[in-house]
């Protein structure tokens, strides 16, 4: 069995899929909200937030959806990148609109379509699509390869897919996904 470290992607991304192949696979919007993420803090009114940016026309009360997403990813005919380069001012109005009602500023700020890789003390080799970066970053001192984002200063990464899981593709597109999830976690 070979290890991760061995410099060499292609034997890193297969050796991380065997390893990972026997992890159960959970719902992960169901594990997320009753496992993962905390309770809300008690001034954040979801309400609020959402009438908020109904009110700015972010969402739009005529089709319920983001204003910048008028129809489905899935459907555009554009690059993923082009696809979901909105959600950038979506993350943003949230942000906003949320800070607005609660007096709380954010604890993370997002970042897509990074022109580099984020940092760590090993290889660079892993760029998502996006991820959520700590404001107040935990590497700033302790690392002088994190002149720009390091991965200990990114709290979650995504990779963006506008197919439905049934291209034939999801092997490959997983692979991905784990591959920088897994950078975040190693580094």
């Amino acid at each position: 069995m070979q290890s991760y470290r061995t410099g060499n992607l292609s034997l890193e991304k297969q050796a991380v899929l065997r390893d990972l192949d026997h992890v159960a696979v959970v719902p992960l919007a169901d594990y997320f909200n009753t496992a993962v993420l905390p309770p809300l803090h008690p001034r954040i009114n979801i309400g609020v937030i959402e009438s908020r940016l109904y009110g700015s026309g972010v969402l739009s009360m005529k089709s319920d959806r983001w204003a910048a997403f008028p129809q489905d990813p899935e459907k555009e005919a554009s690059h993923e990148d082009t696809v979901f380069g909105p959600l950038s001012l979506v993350f943003d109005a949230i942000v906003q609109a949320a800070e607005e009602s609660t007096g709380i500023p954010s604890k993370l700020s997002f970042v897509q379509r990074p022109a580099t890789p984020p940092t760590s003390e090993r290889t660079n080799i892993s760029c998502p699509d996006a991820y959520l970066l700590l404001v107040n970053k935990k590497s700033v001192g302790k690392n002088e390869k994190c002149a720009m984002h390091c991965w200990e200063d990114i709290a979650v990464s995504f990779g963006f897919k506008k197919r439905d899981g049934r291209s034939g593709n999801e092997r490959r597109d997983v692979s991905h996904i784990l591959l920088s999830n897994f950078m975040g976690l190693t580094s």
